[in-house]
C-alpha cells in the first residue's frame, strides 16, 4: 500500500507520556508505566451504493463503523488494544460518533499505532500480546466492500515526538479497494438483442489485511455467466455482477452507473453478456459476448495494467461503443480497450477508455 494514493479519512493522534522515569529498551521502545493519548476522528454518512445506482464522485469521504484502534512496540507486538462501536461504552470502546475521545494509560512500549475500519464479515480481533503482522493475514471479503463509503481501510505509523513528554502521530487511512463503474452502453449497427448482463472477469474474493489478495475467480466458459454459478455464485451478485434483461437500446441514465467495488489487482476484464441480438439482417445465437479487455486513461491514452486502491475508474457514457464486429459466441475472445477516467484519492476518478 506505500506507493499508492489512497487517502480517505485522517485520524490525528496526540500522545501525553507522564513519566516519572523511563529507559530505552531493544528496538529504541521508550518503557514507562503509564501514557495519555487524545484521538481526533471524523466520520461522514454517505448513501450505499450497490449494481445500478449514484456515481462515486471525487473527494467522497469513507465513513468509519467500527474497527479496532491498536498500539504496538516496534517489534509488532500489541499493546493495547480499543474498540471502535457505535457507542462510547465502558471499557476501553470508542464510538464511532464522537469527534474527540481522550485514551489514557497507554503502555509505555508503544512506539507505533495502527488502525483497521470498517471491519464487514471479519470477526476476528486482535489481542494484547500478540502480533500485528499475524493479525493484518485475516481476510477480507469482497461482498463486504459493496459500499464505496464504507469499504476496509488499514493504517499503521509511528509515535514520534511532539514536545516535552508528548509524542504524536497521524494516521492516514488506505484501502486495498477499487472501483469500476459503467455509466452507459452505446450500441451501434444492432437492429435488436437484449442485455443478460455484465459480469467482471478476474476478480478476487478475498484480500489479506495487508493486502495479500486470495481466491482469484476468472472463467473464459461461457456456462460459468449465469447467476449462481461456481465463479459468480449468488452471494456475489450485485457485487462483482449483475444479470437483467435490458434492450440493448437502453443504459443506465446520467446520474447512475453499474459500480463494482473490487480489491486492487490486475485489470480485470468486463464480460456483457447479450441475447436476441439482430444485426446487420443476421439473427445471431444466444448467448453473445462481448469483452472489454483493457483500459486506458482517457487523459494520457496509456494502458492501465493494474487497478489501484483508492481510485474510481469510470466508463462514461457514450466511451463504451459496441459494434456487431465485437461479438464472440465466447467470453474473453475478441477483446478490446475502453478509455476511462482516472481519480486519486479521497475517492478521486480517473475516466478510462475501455479497449474492445
Amino acid at each position: 500500500m506505500t506507493n499508492q494514493l489512497k487517502t480517505m479519512t485522517a485520524i490525528a493522534i496526540t500522545s501525553m507520556m507522564a513519566l516519572a522515569a523511563c529507559s530505552k529498551g531493544d528496538g529504541g521502545d521508550v518503557t514507562a508505566p503509564t501514557g495519555d493519548f487524545s484521538v481526533t476522528l471524523s466520520f461522514k454518512n454517505a448513501a450505499t451504493t450497490r449494481a445500478e445506482g449514484p456515481a462515486a464522485v471525487k473527494g467522497t469521504k469513507i465513513e468509519i463503523e467500527d474497527g479496532y484502534l491498536c498500539f504496538a512496540t516496534s517489534a509488532g507486538i500489541i499493546t493495547d488494544v480499543y474498540t471502535i462501536s457505535a457507542a462510547d461504552t465502558a471499557g476501553k470502546n470508542i464510538s464511532k460518533d464522537a469527534l474527540n475521545a481522550t485514551i489514557q494509560n497507554v503502555p509505555g512500549s508503544s512506539t507505533k499505532v495502527y488502525m483497521i475500519a470498517n471491519m464487514g464479515t471479519l470477526s476476528a480481533a486482535p489481542a494484547t500480546g500478540g502480533n500485528m503482522s499475524a493479525y493484518l493475514d485475516n481476510t477480507m471479503a469482497v461482498a463486504d466492500q459493496s459500499d464505496y463509503t464504507k469499504v476496509t481501510c488499514v493504517d499503521e505509523t509511528g509515535l514520534t515526538p511532539a514536545g516535552e513528554n508528548q509524542k504524536a502521530a497521524t494516521i492516514t487511512l488506505e484501502t486495498n479497494v477499487s472501483r469500476i463503474q459503467v455509466k452507459g452502453l452505446t450500441f451501434d449497427g444492432f437492429t435488436s438483442g437484449k442485455v443478460a448482463g455484465i459480469f467482471i472477469n478476474g476478480f478476487y474474493t478475498a484480500m489479506e489485511l495487508d493486502g495479500d489478495a486470495d481466491d482469484l475467480q476468472t472463467s473464459t466458459d461461457k456456462a460459468m455467466y449465469v447467476a449462481g454459478s461456481t465463479v459468480f455464485t449468488t452471494p456475489l451478485q450485485s457485487y462483482v455482477y449483475d444479470t437483467f434483461d435490458k434492450n440493448i437500446a437502453a443504459s443506465v441514465t446520467a446520474t447512475a452507473v453499474w459500480g463494482y467495488n473490487l480489491f486492487a489487482s490486475a485489470t480485470p476484464q468486463i464480460i456483457i453478456k447479450l441475447t436476441d441480438v439482430v444485426a446487420g439482417g443476421q439473427t445471431y445465437d444466444a448467448p453473445q459476448f462481448i469483452t472489454v479487455n483493457g483500459f486506458k486513461n482517457s487523459t494520457t491514452s496509456t494502458e492501465i495494467t493494474d487497478l489501484e486502491g483508492g481510485m474510481i475508474y469510470t466508463i462514461e457514457a457514450g466511451a463504451l461503443v459496441i459494434k456487431p464486429e465485437h461479438l464472440n459466441p465466447e467470453p474473453g475472445v475478441t477483446p478490446f480497450s475502453v478509455a476511462v477516467t482516472v481519480e486519486k484519492a479521497e475517492w478521486d476518478e480517473t475516466v478510462v477508455v475501455p479497449s474492445l
